[in-house]
C-alpha cells in the first residue's frame, strides 16, 4: 500500500522534527526549504574563516531527566557523548564598578543578591522562592493539550498547581514593575538590565527555573551543529530535504490543503501539509489571505500591545586568549542611537570556551533587542547607506569593547553585522522578529493548536504557536503537528521516543 505524503515548508528545527516524527508514523516526508541550509533561525554562518552562532545561547532541555532532554536526543540534536557546557550564570553585571552575578545556582544567585542589597533581604527570598516553585512546571511533550485523556490531563494540571499561585500575578508584572520592589538601586539596575523591559517577569522565572536545574546548557560546536544533526537524522531515515526551492503558497482545493506551488511554478502534491514558517508569512502569503485567522490578525495589526521580539547582532573577531574573560557580561554604553531607538547597554558574549570552534582566536558577539521603528528605520535605506549604517553601529561597539577590555587596534576587529532585515531575508521572519511576540503584561501567552479554521489537512508548527517561541517550543510543536495530522488519518500517534525511554 503506498504510503501518504507530508510535504513540509521550511527545515528549520520544527520542521526536521515534524518529518522525522512523520517517518515514525509511516509518512512519506519531503521538506522544502528556500534557503541552501537546513536549521532555519538555528544557525551559524562563517566570517574570515571563524564561526559565527546566529541561535542559542543555551539549549532548554541539556538536563538528562528533563522530559526535553529525552526529544532532543531522539531527534539526534545531541547524545550522550557530546560535551555540553552547562551555563554557570545568566549574566554578570557590571554596576558602576561593581560585578553583579545572575547565577544559575540559586543558593550562590540569593548570596550574592544578598551580598550587594542586605536591605532586600525579603524580596530577594521571594524571588528565589518563586523560581524554586516555577522548577516544577511541566511541558506536555507527548501530545497537545486539547489530545490528552481526562487522566493524563487531571495529572498534568495538578502538576501545575504550584505554579499557579505565581504564575497569573508574574504575567500581569512587568520586569520594570518588578524592578521597583526592590530597595537597592543595584538590584533595581541589575533587574532593569537583566531583560527587555517590555516583557512580563514571567520570563524570567521561566528561564532561572531552567537554568537552576542546569537544564540550559551551551551544545558544544554551536547552533548550526545542532541543526546537521537534525538533518543528517532526517535523511537517514528516509526522509527528503530540498533545498533552494522557495514556496510561493498552498494548493487548496475544496479548503483542503493539496501540496504546494513553488516559486517556479511547479506543482508539488501531498496528503497533508505543514507550515513551520512564520506565523504572518503562513496566513498572509502561503495561504495568500484567504484563511481568517482573527486571532494572529488582531495581534499583527496591533504592535503596541504585541511588539515583536527583533534585534541585532554585531560579531567580532578577537586576537586574544579570551578563556578567563566572563561568557555573558552585561556593560553601561555611552547611548547609541539606532533610528529612534537608544540603546544604553550592551550584553558581551564571549564565545572563546568552546574550543572545537575556537583557539587563540575567537569571536565575541553583542546581541541587542532593538524597537520595531529599527525595522522600518533600516527597510527604508538604500543598500548603500544600509551598509553604512551597519558598519557605524559595529565600529561604534567594537570601540565600547575595545575600552572595557582595554585591548589594542591588533586584538579585535568587526567581522559581521546582522539586523531585523537579515531574519527577514533568510527566515521570511515577519518584520525581522527572531522568534515570536514578546510576553508583556498586557497580552494573554501566545497558545495556538496550529490548526486554521475551515481548511482541512493543514497544520502550523513552530515558535509561533506558544509563547515565548524558541528551539523548545519548535521541537515539540514539530512532534505535535504530526500528533494532529495523525488524527486527522484516524491513525494511533506513535511516539518511539518515550516508548524507548
Amino acid at each position: 500500500m503506498e504510503k501518504k505524503r507530508i510535504i513540509i515548508v521550511g527545515g528549520g528545527i520544527s520542521g526536521l522534527t515534524a518529518g522525522i516524527y512523520g517517518l515514525d508514523n509511516n509518512f512519506d516526508v519531503e521538506i522544502y526549504e528556500k534557503h541552501k541550509i537546513a536549521g532555519g533561525q538555528c544557525t551559524g554562518w562563517n566570517r574570515e574563516g571563524l564561526y559565527i552562532d546566529g541561535c542559542a545561547h543555551w539549549i532548554v532541555g541539556t538536563n538528562p531527566k528533563s522530559d526535553l532532554n529525552i526529544v532532543w536526543k531522539y531527534i539526534h540534536a545531541f547524545n550522550d557523548e557530546t560535551k555540553i557546557y552547562q551555563t554557570e550564570y545568566y549574566c554578570k553585571f557590571d554596576i558602576d564598578g561593581e560585578i553583579v552575578t545572575f547565577y544559575a545556582d540559586l543558593e550562590k544567585l540569593e548570596n550574592e543578591f544578598l551580598r550587594v542589597a542586605p536591605e532586600d533581604e525579603k524580596q530577594i527570598r521571594k524571588f528565589i522562592k518563586a523560581i524554586k516553585t516555577y522548577q516544577k512546571i511541566k511541558i506536555p511533550l507527548r501530545k497537545p493539550i486539547d489530545q490528552l485523556n481526562i487522566f493524563a490531563l487531571t495529572k498534568y494540571g495538578l502538576s501545575m498547581l504550584p505554579v499557579v499561585k505565581y504564575l497569573f500575578k508574574s504575567m500581569h508584572t512587568s520586569t520594570k514593575e518588578y524592578s521597583e520592589k526592590f530597595k537597592s538601586p543595584i538590584l533595581r539596575e541589575v533587574f532593569g538590565r537583566l531583560i527587555d523591559e517590555r516583557y512580563n517577569i514571567h520570563s524570567v522565572f521561566y528561564i532561572m527555573q531552567a537554568l537552576s536545574k542546569q537544564d540550559a546548557g551551551v551544545i558544544e560546536g554551536g547552533s548550526r551543529k545542532i541543526a546537521f544533526n537534525v538533518k543528517k537524522h532526517f535523511e537517514d531515515l528516509g526522509g527528503k530535504i530540498y533545498f533552494g526551492k522557495e514556496v510561493d503558497h498552498i494548493l487548496i482545493e475544496n479548503n483542503q490543503a493539496k501540496g504546494i506551488v513553488l516559486s517556479t511554478g511547479e506543482v508539488k502534491y501531498a496528503d497533508y501539509v505543514i507550515a513551520s514558517t512564520d506565523a504572518y508569512h503562513t496566513v498572509f502569503k502561503l495561504l495568500q489571505g484567504k484563511y481568517k485567522d482573527p486571532y494572529y490578525e488582531k495581534r499583527f495589526a496591533n504592535r503596541i500591545d504585541n511588539p515583536l521580539q527583533q534585534s541585532m547582532q554585531i560579531s567580532f573577531k578577537i586576537n586574544k586568549d579570551m578563556t578567563d574573560y566572563p561568557k555573558m557580561l552585561n556593560i553601561r554604553i555611552e547611548p547609541l542611537k539606532i533610528g529612534d531607538c537608544i540603546i544604553e547597554d550592551v550584553s558581551i558574549r564571549n564565545h572563546a570556551f568552546d574550543k572545537s570552534l575556537y583557539n587563540s582566536t575567537s569571536v565575541t558577539t553583542i546581541l541587542t533587542n532593538v524597537d520595531d521603528c529599527v525595522y522600518d528605520y533600516f527597510k527604508e535605506m538604500s543598500k548603500e547607506k544600509y551598509q553604512e549604517e551597519k558598519a557605524r553601529v559595529g565600529n561604534i561597539l567594537k570601540e565600547e569593547i575595545k575600552k572595557y577590555h582595554n585591548l589594542d587596534d591588533n586584538e579585535i576587529s568587526l567581522l559581521d553585522v546582522t539586523t531585523p532585515l537579515t531574519y527577514e531575508k533568510y527566515a521570511n521572519a515577519y518584520r525581522g522578529s527572531y522568534m515570536s511576540f514578546i510576553t508583556t503584561k498586557k497580552v494573554k501567552g501566545l497558545m495556538r493548536k496550529g490548526l486554521i479554521k475551515g481548511l482541512d489537512k493543514f497544520v502550523l508548527s513552530g515558535q509561533w504557536i506558544m509563547a515565548p517561541g524558541g528551539l523548545p517550543i519548535a521541537i515539540f510543536t514539530g512532534k505535535h503537528a504530526i500528533a494532529r495530522i495523525c488524527k486527522m488519518d484516524k491513525r494511533k500517534f506513535i511516539e518511539l521516543d518515550f516508548v524507548k525511554k
